[in-house]
This record gives C-alpha cells, sequence and structure tokens, in this order.
C-alpha cells in the first residue's frame, strides 16, 4: 500500500548516498551509454571524482539495483526492475524534501492572508481556509494545478476555503496581493466562493458542497479517454461527506480505474453546525474508503513535509483512485488561536498573535 511505502522510501533515503541518488537519477536519463562513458560524463558534469562515481555504481551493482557490461562486454548501463522502482520511490521522497522549505514559506505567507481577509471582509469561513492552508500550498507546490501549461487540474470543491485558495494565488503571483481585501466585496472578482468566470486559474466555480468529486471523477474519465496526461486533484471537507453524490463519485472513480484522479479530505472534524462525529459519523473514514476500492492514506495535514512527500509519491506510483485524509486543525497549527474554531474573525490584537506565531517569534 502507498502509505508503507512512503514510509519505506523515508527509511531508504537515509541508506543510500548522495552520489549513488545522483547516480541512479542519472542513469534513468541516460541508459544507452556504457558504464565507462556514462560514469565519466556525469564526473565531468558534477564534480564528482570517477574513482568515487565507480565505487558506488559497484556498490549499487552489487545490490542489484544497475546491470553493465564489462570492457569486453559494451552493454549499456541500465537499472534493474528493482532499481527502477527504488529510484522512482526514492527521487520522488528526495523531491519532497526539496520542496517543503518553499512550501513553508508560501503556508506561512497564506495564513497571515487568509486572516488578513478575514478581518477586512468580517465574514469569511476562517476556520475552514485555516484548516486547507497547508493543503493547498503543497497541492500547488507538487501539481501546479490549473496554472500555465500545468496538465494538472485542482477542484476546490470545500469553496467556502475561497480564502485559502485566494492567498495561494497570491503567493504564487497569479492575483495581486492587494485584491485580497476585497474578498466578497460586490465587484469583486474574489467572491466568498471561487468563480471560474472572474479566475481563469480558478476551474470550476464550487460553493454546493457535495459536488466537487463528481465534477473531478468527469474531468479524470474525460482525460482517460482522450489520452491526456495529468492528475486531478479534488479538495473536499469531511463534513460534505454526508452528501450521498459524494459516495457515488467514489464508487464510480473505482469503477473507472481511475489512477489520475486525487480526493484530499480536509479531516478538521467540524462542520456548519458542530462535530462531524455527532451530527453523522464519520469513522472509520480510511476503511470505508477502501471498501469501495480507493487506496487510502491518512496524513498530518498541518505538517507540509509529510503532505508533500505523500502527493509526490502518489503523483509518481499511484495505480488506482487515492483519497488522502489529512487530519488538520481548525486554527491551521497557529497555536493563539484555538483549535476547534467555529465561526470566527479575529481582533487586531489576536491578529497581531497569530502573525508571530506564524513567524515563529515568541510573544
Amino acid at each position: 500500500m502507498l502509505g508503507e511505502k512512503i514510509v519505506l522510501a523515508r527509511l531508504l533515503l537515509k541508506a543510500f548516498n548522495e552520489n549513488q541518488l545522483l547516480i541512479l537519477s542519472s542513469i534513468k536519463r541516460n541508459s544507452k551509454s556504457t558504464a565507462t562513458s556514462f560514469l565519466k560524463e556525469l564526473s565531468e558534469a558534477s564534480g564528482i571524482p570517477l574513482s568515487t562515481l565507480k565505487l558506488n555504481v559497484k556498490i549499487l551493482k552489487e545490490l542489484d539495483l544497475v546491470t553493465y557490461g564489462s570492457q569486453h562486454d559494451p552493454r549499456p548501463i541500465k537499472l534493474t526492475e528493482t532499481g527502477r522502482l527504488l529510484s522512482n520511490m526514492l527521487i520522488s521522497y528526495k523531491n519532497a524534501l526539496e520542496g517543503r522549505t518553499r512550501v513553508r514559506e508560501i503556508s506561512k505567507g497564506t495564513k497571515i492572508n487568509v486572516l488578513k481577509q478575514g478581518i477586512s471582509s468580517q465574514s469569511s469561513h476562517l476556520p475552514s481556509s485555516l484548516s486547507a492552508t497547508d493543503l493547498i500550498a503543497s497541492i500547488f507546490e507538487v501539481f501546479s494545478p490549473n496554472l500555465g501549461d500545468s496538465e494538472n487540474s485542482f477542484v476546490l470543491s470545500k469553496g467556502h476555503a475561497a480564502p485559502a485558495l485566494y492567498a495561494t494565488l497570491a503567493e504564487k503571483k497569479v492575483i495581486d496581493g492587494n485584491e485580497l481585501l476585497s474578498l466578497g466585496v460586490c465587484g469583486s472578482k474574489l467572491q466568498s466562493h471561487p468563480e471560474k468566470r472572474y479566475i481563469p486559474e480558478v476551474l470550476v466555480s464550487t460553493g454546493s458542497l457535495g459536488q466537487g468529486l463528481s465534477i473531478g471523477v468527469g474531468i479524470a474519465l474525460g482525460k482517460k479517454i482522450k489520452k491526456k496526461k495529468g492528475k486531478v486533484i479534488v479538495l473536499l471537507g469531511d463534513g460534505e461527506l454526508n452528501e450521498g453524490q459524494v459516495w457515488e463519485a467514489v464508487m464510480s472513480g473505482a469503477h473507472h480505474r481511475l489512477d489520475n484522479l486525487i480526493a484530499i479530505v480536509d479531516r478538521n472534524l467540524r462542520q456548519l453546525n458542530g462535530s462531524t462525529e455527532e451530527i453523522k459519523r464519520l469513522e472509520p473514514l480510511d476503511e470505508k474508503w477502501r471498501s469501495f476500492g480507493w487506496e487510502a492514506i491518512v496524513v498530518n495535514g498541518q505538517d507540509t513535509e509529510e503532505v508533500v512527500s505523500t502527493l509526490e509519491y502518489i503523483k509518481h506510483s499511484q495505480t488506482k483512485p487515492v483519497v488522502v485524509i489529512a487530519l488538520t486543525q481548525r486554527n491551521g497549527g497557529i497555536r493563539s488561536l484555538k483549535k476547534d474554531l467555529f465561526h470566527y474573525v479575529p481582533t487586531a490584537e489576536e491578529y497581531e498573535k497569530a502573525v508571530m506565531d506564524i513567524n515563529g517569534v515568541e510573544s
């Protein structure tokens, strides 16, 4: 299962040195050269001594991860099947580690801007947006959906978390950061729920809960039929899982074997008027999705490293529809705010304390 493979990737990454990882990733791109010519080119390009590379490639061969001929047998250097699987696993996880710093900084900015939108509008779904900020920042780091030439698509099914999406788009320079303060204002393109007619990077106008995954299934199936590449990522709230339409979409995704569809559940344990478990119990949520034929992975949704590494691995290793159940807090992990916030707008003093928390400054 993917969850166990991600844990394995973390452990394996510690077992290989940088030179071995470089060799594995370079062979994948260059599989026609003999070992001798390949290592010479790699040494010149990287500045790593040829003797060091020879020692490391020998170790990889002994581990049955690469294969190559000898001086009298000029077969090209190639990854074995095990080497290919391991290489994909390690490289995707290594990419995630390299992206975690960017995501962490982007997420700081989005949380501050979500708070600003809450204060300026005095009406935004602030807690629902804060719980989703790390998730949306991670999604855009890994997939860059709906942006430029990206083949990946993103649907914000929980449309009331629009402030988190707008804040992320501002960090990506898609919209002007000054526009964030116009949230919900008549005539502004930043309405309380995202609208496609105002922002081209919003693929689908959403707000009526329970519909996003059905739309995602349709987009993913369309990509399959048209033989188009790219993933379809749908972010759902846990409260909207009360809708029967969601489970019809879950069933359809499994039936059509949509290995390009990723659902992410913002599991903050709250919906409009109370606890999800008191209103209509969802647990065991991961087992429910698995029973429909999906892969299910549970992550800490406030840990961007874990979220990014999970999404990176899914991106390269998915074989069926996958749901990521992200355990989040309605304060977005901001210590000075209560974890179980409902509808809430911070005071100026609370905002200042929250910004200090986000930036890691002791008050």
